[in-house]
């Protein structure tokens, strides 16, 4: 059952949102999912990261250090900025991809900071997949 009555067209929990569009909304996924992995490899890029030994103990931990000020809303214009040149859709799924990217990014640290560790890239796992089309 769903949260909130009325709500015609959506089937709710575990299943999907239903709707007519198919496949004219499939750019648009992969358009947001390219400019959301862009902007990962971009901030990426701007770790640099630093081996600090564990006080007490005999482990190391990498930490990583920005080069530059992701934070700041200086950068996050000039991302935009830069984003938007090339983007054939409205603005707002820019800024949604900014948004999921350094969600992504604060969220799944720890495991990126892992993968570092084992001396793997976390943004080069095969993306390249479509996603799967449901009829």
């Amino acid at each position: 059952m769903c949260a909130h009555k009325g709500s015609q067209g959506v089937q709710c929990a575990e299943n999907s949102l239903k709707h007519e569009l198919g496949d004219e909304l499939l750019p648009l996924l992969l358009a947001h999912r390219d400019v959301v992995n862009r902007i990962l490899e971009e901030l990426w890029s701007h770790i640099e990261w630093e081996k600090r030994k564990i006080p007490g103990k005999k482990q190391w931990r990498l930490l990583p250090k920005y080069k530059v000020d992701v934070h700041s809303g200086k950068y996050k214009k000039k991302l935009r900025e830069s984003l938007l040149q090339e983007w054939p859709f409205a603005a707002h799924w820019v800024d949604s991809a900014i948004k999921t990217a350094y969600s992504i990014l604060r969220l799944g640290g720890k495991t990126m900071l892992k993968e570092k560790e084992r001396g793997e890239d976390p943004l080069r796992k095969d993306s390249s997949q479509e996603p799967n089309k449901h009829s």
